[in-house]
C-alpha cells in the first residue's frame, strides 16, 4: 500500500512538470521574440502605432507593452522633426518585467508620397579621381596611380592647405610657383577615412606645365525617384546613395539641386539586364529644391514652396517596421511623362533588422501591366514608396539582376531618420 502511494506520488510529480513545461512552452512559443526586439534603439515609430503596441495582443496573449510611467521623454530636433526618446516596458502577464526599451518616435504621423521622377545635380566635396593617363616627362612616361600613393576613388580636398573646389582648382594650385618641382601635401577622403599623402608632380615636356596625371569629377548627375516630402518641406528620394558611375563611390556632397525630370522611355529589363527609365531635365529655372545629404539611406534635403512636385503626391500614414508584413501591397512610380501610377507588388520577405540597412524586405511585382511595360523593377524607379494597408512602409531600393521582377525595399524608418 504504501509503495503504492509513493508510485502514485512521482507519477503525480512528473505528470506535473510536463504540465508546468507545456504550459511554459506554450507560452514562449506564444511570445514574438522577433517581434519584440524590432524595437531595438534605432527603432523610429509614429504616435499612431504607439497606440497600437500599448493595445492588449499585438505581442502576443501574453505580453502587453506600454510607456514606462517614471520614464524621461527627451525631446530632441532632427532634420525639422521633433523626435521624442520615451522608455517601453514589456510586462509578461501584465505583472513580470521582461525588457525595457528606448525608442524613437516622432510627432508627424503622416507624409506626402510622391513616385514623381526627378533630376539630381550633386556638386562633390572635392574632386573625385576616376582615372588616369601617363604623363611625358624628361624621364619618360610616368603614371602617378602606379605608385599607389593615389587611388580612384579617392576625393582630393585639399593640396598644400588650399582647398580643391573644382576639377580646375588642381592645375592651378600645382602650378603656383611656391608649389613647382617640389613633393606636395594632398589631404584627402578614401572609403570615408580623412588621409594625408605626399606626391611631386610630374613637369610634362609637351604642355610645359606641371600635372598629377589624374582624370577627377567634380559632379554627378542623374534620375531617380522622389520618395515623400514631409515637414517643413522635408524629402527624402532614392533609398540608396548615388555614386560615381566609373569608380561607383559614394557621391562626397558639396552642394545638390533637385528638377523636375519628364520620363521619355523605358529600356525593358530581363534576367541579367535590370533596364533602365530614360528622363530628360533641364537646369537652371526648373529647380525644384535643395540636397543637403547623400548617403546610404538616399538623398534628402528641402522641396521648394510652390513646387510642381507636390501636385503628384498623395498624403498617407506613415508605418514603421511594426506595420511592414508579407503580403500585398502597391508602389508609385513614374514610366511615362510626369504622371505617377500605382502598381500592384507583393511583400515576400521582412527582414529583421536592429542596425539601419537598405535591404529590408524583398518584394516581387505582380502588376502585369507595369511587367508588360518594364519588365518589373529598374533603374529609376529607386525611390518608389512601397505603401501598404494605406501606409507608406518603405521605398524601392534595387532590383534582383538575375529576375528583374524582384527586387529590394528599405523600412521608411531608415529614411525619416535621416
Amino acid at each position: 500500500m504504501v509503495a503504492t502511494k509513493a508510485i502514485r506520488k512521482k507519477w503525480f510529480s512528473f505528470i506535473l512538470i510536463i504540465l508546468v513545461i507545456g504550459i511554459l512552452t506554450c507560452i514562449l512559443l506564444n511570445i514574438p521574440f522577433s517581434k519584440i526586439n524590432l524595437l531595438s534603439d534605432c527603432a523610429f515609430i509614429t504616435s499612431n502605432e504607439l497606440s497600437e503596441i500599448e493595445k492588449e495582443g499585438f505581442f502576443g496573449p501574453f505580453v502587453c507593452a506600454r510607456i514606462k510611467e517614471d520614464s524621461v521623454v527627451n525631446t530632441i530636433k532632427q532634420n525639422e522633426n521633433e523626435i521624442y526618446e520615451p522608455e517601453i516596458e514589456f510586462r509578461l502577464f501584465n505583472l513580470i518585467p521582461i525588457k525595457f526599451q528606448k525608442i524613437k518616435m516622432i510627432r508627424s504621423n503622416k507624409v506626402l508620397a510622391s513616385g514623381a521622377a526627378i533630376g539630381l545635380v550633386l556638386k562633390t566635396d572635392g574632386v573625385l579621381i576616376v582615372g588616369s593617363s601617363p604623363v611625358t616627362t624628361v624621364d619618360g612616361e610616368r603614371d602617378v596611380l602606379d605608385e599607389n600613393i593615389l587611388k580612384i576613388g579617392d576625393v582630393i580636398k585639399q593640396i598644400e592647405n588650399e582647398t580643391v573646389e573644382n576639377v580646375s582648382s588642381i592645375s592651378r594650385i600645382i602650378n603656383e610657383e611656391k608649389n613647382q618641382d617640389r613633393e606636395l601635401e594632398i589631404k584627402l577622403i578614401r572609403k570615408n577615412k580623412e588621409l594625408t599623402a605626399r606626391v611631386k608632380p610630374c613637369y610634362d615636356v609637351k604642355s610645359q606645365d606641371y600635372k598629377l596625371g589624374i582624370w577627377v569629377r567634380d559632379d554627378a548627375s542623374g534620375i531617380g525617384t522622389l520618395t515623400y516630402i514631409g515637414d517643413n518641406n522635408r524629402f527624402g528620394a532614392l533609398g540608396h546613395p548615388i555614386c560615381d558611375s566609373d569608380t561607383k563611390s559614394k557621391i562626397s556632397l558639396k552642394e545638390g539641386k533637385v528638377y523636375n525630370c519628364s520620363i521619355l522611355g523605358v529600356n525593358k529589363g530581363t534576367s541579367g539586364n535590370p533596364g533602365e527609365i530614360k528622363g530628360l531635365f533641364m537646369q537652371g529655372k526648373n529647380e525644384q529644391g535643395v540636397v543637403e545629404k547623400n548617403n546610404d539611406y538616399g538623398v534628402f534635403g528641402n522641396i521648394n514652396d510652390g513646387s510642381v512636385l507636390f501636385s503628384n503626391t498623395q498624403e498617407y500614414e506613415i508605418g514603421g517596421r511594426l506595420s511592414v508584413k508579407p503580403g500585398k501591397a502597391q508602389i508609385r512610380c513614374c514610366i511615362d511623362g510626369t504622371h505617377v501610377e500605382t502598381f500592384d507588388i507583393e511583400i515576400i520577405k521582412t527582414n529583421f533588422q536592429n542596425y539601419s540597412n537598405d535591404k529590408s524586405m524583398v518584394i516581387r511585382v505582380i502588376d502585369e501591366d507595369l511587367l508588360n511595360r518594364t519588365g518589373g523593377i529598374v533603374q529609376g524607379m529607386s525611390g518608389s514608396p512601397i505603401i501598404q494597408d494605406n501606409k507608406i512602409v518603405g521605398a524601392v531600393t534595387h532590383v534582383f539582376v538575375s529576375d528583374p521582377s524582384k527586387g529590394f525595399g528599405v523600412y521608411i524608418d531608415w529614411m525619416l531618420n535621416q
